[in-house]
């Protein structure tokens, strides 16, 4: 094999096919077609050596012939569902950079190319790309763009579940907030939090849903009053975390749902002259533990931690699954509480 592989590097610079891959392994050109695509029932130890012989020899799928074989494109497309709105240039932003880095590198890694498309479903523009299938991040309450891939026959999976009834068997990927929102909580408490309050956002989607029905649950079991504010859609941030700063009983601690959030905290602790995080500590929403906004501020932020970027892989795969018939699962990632000097008193 390493004599065949010398010589065509040497003389030859045609692409090497599935049919020089069944040469080498001395196999019928299915079956290493179902080897390299996962398909047919192979035993493990053939499809490891097929993949070994495709390495070596440089092989790489020919995207027009296996458009032209499977019906397909080859492109994936990403939208975000409430990208339009004001607040997501600078809250979320963050997070959607790093979860579109983990998507593309997986679409590319399984020979797939990922496309963000417009998501104004009014116009229909996302529908003149052909594409195999649709990642729809964050789905809004009543998501016109859902309902518009379901009319279509789309595949579409999602980063977050549809709030809406109807959308059951979309397959889902979602970080673990139920243990994430838990953990971040009771970190507040035991670091000497009397009263914890929480930093929401106006957005329709079900990661501020949930974290919101989380933290009053928890309030609910530990016997505290919910104190929640969030920003109208037409104002900043620092407006809803100086009110709630200035509420009877105010927190001595605040979860912010994401990093903007913590900076407006920042902000209107200080205009209140509160020191962090002797008078006020606070805990942040962090699409990773490596983003650059951990050592931006004096004050180092405390972080519930989210993967963005395994969040984007696994939404990846999870459509090319879909794609290719298998029955999807439903992907929750885990997600790490990162202990910073905005809770460390003492």
């Amino acid at each position: 094999m390493t004599s065949r592989k010398s010589t065509r590097a040497k003389g030859q610079s045609r692409r090497i096919g599935i049919r020089d891959v069944a040469e080498a392994t001395g196999l019928s050109i299915t079956t290493v077609s179902h080897a390299l695509r996962g398909k047919g029932q192979i035993a493990p130890a053939t499809r490891d050596r097929v993949r070994r012989a495709a390495e070596e020899l440089g092989y790489r799928p020919d995207p027009i012939a296996r458009g032209l074989v499977s019906g397909r494109t080859g492109i994936l497309g990403l939208v975000v569902g409430h990208m339009s709105d004001r607040p997501w240039a600078s809250t979320y932003r963050p997070y959607y950079a790093a979860f579109s880095a983990g998507a593309t590198m997986t679409a590319v890694e399984r020979d797939y190319a990922l496309v963000v498309v417009p998501g104004d479903p009014v116009s229909g523009l996302w529908a003149r790309v052909p594409m195999d299938g649709l990642i729809i991040v964050d789905p809004v309450q009543e998501d016109p763009l859902l309902a518009d891939c379901a009319r279509r026959g789309m595949p579409v999976v999602t980063d977050g579940r549809p709030i809406d009834p109807g959308y059951d068997g979309v397959p889902t990927v979602e970080s673990d907030l139920e243990h994430g929102m838990a953990e971040i909580l009771r970190h507040l408490r035991e670091s000497g939090a009397a009263r914890i309050g929480l930093l929401s956002g106006p957005e329709p989607d079900a990661y501020t849903q949930d974290c919101e029905r989380l933290y009053r649950q928890w309030c609910a079991e530990t016997g505290q009053a919910p104190l929640v504010e969030s920003p109208t859609a037409s104002e900043e941030p620092v407006e809803a975390a100086l009110r709630l700063l200035s509420a009877p009983g105010r927190p001595d601690a605040v979860h912010g749902l994401n990093e903007t959030y913590g900076q407006a905290l920042v902000v209107a602790a200080r205009r209140w002259g509160l020191a962090i995080p002797d008078d006020l500590m606070i805990s942040v929403m962090r699409e990773s533990d490596q983003s650059a906004g951990a050592t931006d501020w004096d004050v180092s932020l405390t972080a519930l931690s989210l993967d963005a970027r395994r969040l984007g892989a696994e939404c990846v795969t999870t459509l090319i699954d879909v794609l290719d018939g298998k029955e999807p699962n439903n992907v929750v990632v885990p997600c790490t509480v990162v202990v910073r000097g905005s809770t460390r008193r003492g």
